[in-house]
């Protein structure tokens, strides 16, 4: 069984929608080192819709061992919106829950790596399908613009598992959903 991982840059004040905007002075050698790793160790990325435009406008003009792996790995795009996809993608549509535990279930390397928060983070921890969560904490105080686990009411209780300092002053914190683990 593959594991879901989660990797979202957040504010110190919650906000996830605008990294491209706060986020680029704490984007530092440990941080690439970091997002490198973890992508090395993926075999597949599931995206929502808006992460899968962003991304798919931008890595194919790419160079560099990174941009080569985001555009050399599968992609799983999340939409009620597209009816096509390139990029070395495949479009989920129909029950998300069930395909995406397809996919976890699915002989393959490597873990399942989701970048981008929002409507699908909200879906697989209701379905208990996300495995771990990584948040890359960036030390400046944006408070406005969307929210991390905007719209979540349950309150999921989360379990720390490790913790990572860069000196930029980015902690990564990972945590695993009460109970988690590979499913």
């Amino acid at each position: 069984m593959r594991k879901l991982v989660e990797s979202t840059m957040v504010s110190l004040g919650g906000e996830i929608g605008s990294p491209h905007v706060w986020g680029p002075p704490y984007l530092d050698a440990d941080h690439v080192r970091y997002q490198s790793r973890l992508l090395e160790s993926a075999g597949a990325l599931p995206l929502g819709r808006l992460t899968y435009e962003g991304f798919s406008h931008s890595y194919p003009r790419m160079t560099g061992a990174f941009a080569d792996r985001m555009n050399e790995i599968p992609k799983y795009v999340v939409s009620t919106s597209l009816r096509e996809v390139a990029w070395n993608a495949t479009l989920i549509d129909g029950d998300v829950a069930d395909r995406v535990a397809a996919l976890k279930a699915a002989p393959g390397d490597g873990i399942l790596l989701k970048y981008g928060t929002g409507p699908l983070d909200r879906l697989l921890l209701a379905h208990g399908l996300l495995d771990e969560i990584h948040l890359e904490v960036a030390p400046v105080a944006v408070g406005r613009g969307q929210r991390l686990f905007e719209g979540v009411e349950d309150a999921p209780q989360l379990r720390l598992l490790d913790v990572q300092r860069f000196r930029s002053g980015v902690v990564v914190l990972v945590y695993a959903p009460q109970g988690g683990g590979p499913r």
